[in-house]
């Protein structure tokens, strides 16, 4: 296991990192990729609970007083016990970790509001509880932060602390051939550039069958062929552009579906998937697109969402 170490950045970049703590989530898993990309951006960590808050009525008995003292100090007593686990499993000393909890009736929503508090460069989450293993699954907290988020959201599929390979071999990044996925690629080559971590592109074309026709079993193809060599060159412009001096290698899959796509997709293990939001969704902010949806619900790695550019 790689030792934690003092990690704040000299200058530039992510600087801080949040780490849900759900009881009712994955957050082990949480915590084995916060802590992965916390080392691998020098970034500090903050774990953060949000406990229930009550409606804004009051309440003449004064029970609500009572309550909420009541689930702080549960909320206390839980971020303590977290934070023991964190550094005792992942190797932090405590003076490294942050604790906070926070009061909202939703957590995605008190996660998205503690990170603006704080300035915040990212959020890591874990899957659903009902997610299968090496897979992620949307739940409350996820659906809020994947569609409302000011700052890329990092998630963990399910069992990702039991079956990590250690530090982070590979930042590979969705391609799509559109302007905020050039711009995705910019950031990720950063990303790239900052860590050392080489850089793949990932091109998924997906094939369109054509049924009940006399163009043949193939007719697709020189479609797909000029799409292929439209994403390469846009590629290769873009990290032209983006000035960053990295290794980079690219992969096209052809499919029918996002699944059968990254079904096929090679995997090691220890990639970092990064992808854009969707052009239609507010500026930035993240926001989930139907390509989007459908590589994390089929990735077998950690990935990270950034929110739309500018």
């Amino acid at each position: 296991m790689q030792t934690a170490r003092a990690v704040r950045r000299d200058g530039g970049g992510c600087v801080e990192i949040i780490i849900g703590v759900n009881p009712d989530s994955l957050d082990n898993d949480a915590f084995a990729l916060g802590s992965n990309l916390a080392l691998l951006l020098k970034a500090d960590v903050v774990l953060a609970h949000i406990f229930p808050t009550s409606f804004d009525y009051p309440s003449a008995a004064h029970v609500d007083v009572e309550w909420r003292s009541f689930v702080e100090r549960e909320a206390e007593q839980l971020i303590a016990e977290a934070k023991e686990r964190f550094c005792r499993v992942w190797g932090w000393s405590p003076e490294q970790v942050t604790t906070v909890i926070a009061g909202n009736r939703s957590s995605g929503k008190g996660l998205v509001q503690v990170a603006e508090r704080r300035g915040s460069d990212m959020i890591v989450i874990g899957a659903a509880p009902n997610a299968a293993s090496g897979r992620f699954v949307i739940g409350s907290t996820a659906d809020k932060l994947l569609h409302s988020a000011g700052v890329p959201v990092a998630v963990a599929p399910a069992g990702y602390a039991r079956t990590r390979q250690g530090e982070v071999g590979k930042i590979v990044v969705c391609f799509q051939n559109t302007a905020e996925s050039r711009r995705t690629l910019s950031t990720a080559a950063d990303y790239s550039a900052r860590t050392g971590v080489p850089l793949e592109v990932l091109t998924i074309l997906l094939r369109h069958r054509i049924y009940a026709s006399n163009l043949g079993a193939d007719a697709e193809g020189p479609m797909l062929a000029s799409l292929r060599d439209d994403a390469a060159a846009a590629v290769a412009e873009t990290l032209a552009n983006s000035g960053a001096d990295v290794q980079v290698e690219s992969t096209t899959v052809t499919a029918d579906s996002v699944q059968a796509a990254m079904e096929r997709t090679e995997w090691e293990g220890d990639e970092l998937l990064v992808m854009g939001s969707a052009v239609s969704g507010p500026v930035r902010r993240v926001f989930l697109g139907d390509m989007t949806y459908k590589l994390l619900r089929s990735t077998p790695v950690p990935a990270i969402v950034l929110p739309r550019h500018d």
